[in-house]
């Protein structure tokens, strides 16, 4: 994720797209609080801080993690970029603290968010094909030496689009310029793969899926994981697509890497969310 704002352009179609995307995330999240019983004041309250908080932790994260900022090794090495899981990761510590203030159980907070959140997402991810960040692979073939396996489109993708082109300054030309695939007077970075609309369409489907789960009916968390579980495995494979993801360990990501954490913490929440007691009314 990036800010797309600079000393001559404070108003973007990135800036106003996501600030449709957290208005949509903070009106249904009020929808079902009120369907939870909890005031609609606590999400017009807790909203606003949980992304102070995740915006803010999430630039934190980003500082300590110097090597994902790398988008063509040290021949395009990007500022701070505020990562999707970092934010989120922040941001529900901030629900945590403000549950244990007002007493309302963290994972009926969480349950209340979790859909939304989604939403919020997919429309955000067409504000990023607009911007051009978080953008997808070379759409055709391609030996870019070390970094194939980072910008290479996976080969049974192939044909299946002619891809999108981004404008000299975009991120998609720096990469193409920095690893040497384009010259730097091209009139426009190669043909990359619109991977951002790719996880609209996957995200309305889990939207879809997920906004008719009866979660009321079920432990407090339960949805919460569900949606957490759901978009760590689509973000999985997500990523084999995206180009703007530094190569940590193997031929996986910084962000499959999270993912991967991500399910095997969710391995040990059935046992909470189904454990009775005051666990489970908490």
């Amino acid at each position: 994720m990036y800010s797309h704002f600079d000393t001559d352009r404070w108003v973007t179609p990135f800036g106003l797209i996501f600030v449709g995307a957290m208005i949509t995330v903070w009106m249904l999240a009020r929808r079902n609080a009120l369907g939870a019983n909890i005031d609609g004041s606590h999400v017009d309250l807790l909203f606003p801080i949980a992304v102070i908080v995740g915006i803010t932790g999430g630039t934190i994260v980003a500082i300590f993690m110097p090597m994902d900022h790398m988008l063509a090794g040290e021949m395009m090495n990007h500022g701070i970029r505020i990562r999707l899981f970092g934010m989120l990761a922040t941001a529900a510590i901030g629900v945590f603290v403000y549950s244990r203030l007002t007493k309302i159980s963290f994972r009926r907070l969480l349950d209340v968010f979790a859909v939304p959140t989604l939403v919020g997402l997919m429309i955000h991810r067409v504000g990023c094909f607009f911007a051009g960040c978080c953008w997808g692979d070379v759409a055709k073939p391609l030996d870019a030496g070390y970094f194939t396996s980072q910008i290479s489109t996976v080969p049974m993708l192939n044909g299946l689009t002619n891809g999108v082109q981004y404008p000299p300054g975009s991120l998609p030309f720096e990469q193409h310029v920095a690893l040497g695939l384009i010259n730097p007077d091209a009139l426009a970075s190669l043909p990359v793969v619109p991977v951002q609309l790719y996880e609209v369409a996957l995200l309305l489907l889990m939207v879809l899926a997920l906004w008719r789960f009866p979660w009321r009916a079920y432990p407090q968390g339960t949805i919460a994981v569900l949606v957490t579980c759901s978009y760590a495995v689509m973000r999985f494979f997500v990523e084999y697509m995206r180009a703007d993801g530094h190569i940590a360990m193997g031929n996986l990501t910084i962000t499959q890497l999270q993912c991967l954490v991500l399910l095997c913490s969710a391995m040990l929440l059935p046992r909470m969310l189904f454990r009775p007691g005051k666990l489970l009314a908490g």
